[in-house]
């Protein structure tokens, strides 16, 4: 089930000690913060403190959560278009089958985090730490300077197409993880 609450909302009933917000819609209106961008107002919830939260399913749409705190969080299944994560850390958090569809991600902390098939199409991970994952897409992502657990991406069954490894070198596609061609 979808709702819809507000920035406000969320940090009020997160610093009163509620943790489940599964299924959430975060709202664009209400007094919070906004920041301009060159695709129009995105929700500023930079360096916001959501240890524990569950998120699973939720929604949340060009929002600003740069630096953030979100460590063990539960983000399975959950919706993140055009949204900016940089710098946070994510650490022991369940983003399974997660869809981060044009998201940054760039030198946050993923270490411990499961992975295993999220959506990364477009997303970018530069300098990223990050954990083994597998079944996951990767469509147009970028991982160049990424630090990852096991050392790589093609492995685990990862579908990988035009995708910048840590290395630098351009996975032209489509693959699948292993080394074999996705025919």
């Amino acid at each position: 089930m979808v709702w819809e609450i507000t920035a406000e909302e969320l940090l009020e009933r997160y610093a009163d000690g509620e943790r489940n917000f599964a299924g959430i819609k975060l709202a664009h209106y209400g007094l919070y913060g906004f920041r301009r961008s060159k695709y129009g107002r995105k929700l500023d919830l930079d360096g916001v403190v959501l240890r524990d939260i569950n998120l699973r399913g939720a929604y949340l749409h060009e929002v600003y959560l740069e630096r953030a705190d979100l460590t063990g969080a539960d983000l399975g299944g959950i919706f993140l278009r055009e949204c900016s994560l940089v710098g946070a850390i994510i650490r022991d958090a369940n983003l399974s089958a997660a869809n981060l569809y044009w998201s940054c991600f760039d030198n946050a902390d993923l270490r411990g985090s499961d992975l295993d098939y999220m959506n990364a199409c477009g997303s970018t991970f530069r300098g990223t730490q990050i954990g083994y994952f597998e079944r996951a897409i990767l469509a147009q992502a970028e991982f160049q300077g990424a630090h990852t657990e096991s050392g790589l991406i093609c492995s685990g069954w990862n579908l990988i197409w035009r995708t910048t490894m840590p290395d630098g070198i351009e996975v032209e596609g489509p693959q699948w993880g292993n080394g074999r061609d996705a025919r």
